[in-house]
């Protein structure tokens, strides 16, 4: 657990970005222990104020939802689902990022492109929507609860792979190379 903790920050301190901040997470907290019993507004606002985030509630009670800036400025929409009648406990969290359509690649060499970063890390998936835009996903289930630290690495490890895929994968598709 450990050794996971100090890649995803690792990870997240290599990013690029000029605006990155270092989070404020502190990965020795006694809460990171914590067992959340479901996603909601509530337990998903204290990791993400952990991890650095700002956000925006989006959606309904029944349907809750996030806009999120994380702290190396990349940006994802949060949506919680399989949720009760007032979106006090929901089962799943699907984190979400994408892309205006790449101008200058045809839409087969971006997907050859978004496989071959597929092939390569295995931790979100990277895709194209059915209009041609770029996007990557990670879905998580808290069926019989989450860790507290374990969401904050899964937030962490998202915005550096959302990071590294635009880096890597998206930016030299639009310079045309």
């Amino acid at each position: 657990m450990r050794t996971a903790i100090a890649a995803a920050l690792a990870l997240s301190a290599m990013s690029s970005t000029a605006q990155a901040a270092v989070p404020r997470w502190n990965p020795k907290a006694p809460e990171n222990a914590q067992v959340l019993p479901a996603f909601n507004y509530g337990t998903v606002e204290g990791v993400l104020n952990a991890v650095g985030a700002r956000y925006q509630r989006t959606g309904s009670a029944a349907k809750p939802g996030f806009n999120v800036t994380f702290a190396n400025g990349r940006k994802a929409v949060l949506a919680l689902g399989a949720c009760n009648a007032d979106g006090s406990a929901c089962r799943s969290l699907s984190m979400q990022s994408s892309w205006t359509r790449i101008a200058n690649s045809t839409p087969e060499k971006t997907a050859t492109a978004i496989q071959r970063f597929n092939q390569r890390y295995s931790f979100g998936k990277a895709y194209l929507t059915e209009d041609g835009r770029p996007g990557m996903q990670r879905y998580l289930t808290a069926d019989y609860g989450f860790i507290r630290g374990n969401l904050a690495v899964n937030f962490l490890v998202f915005a550096n792979q959302v990071d590294r895929f635009a880096r890597e994968v998206l930016g030299p598709l639009e310079a045309g190379r």
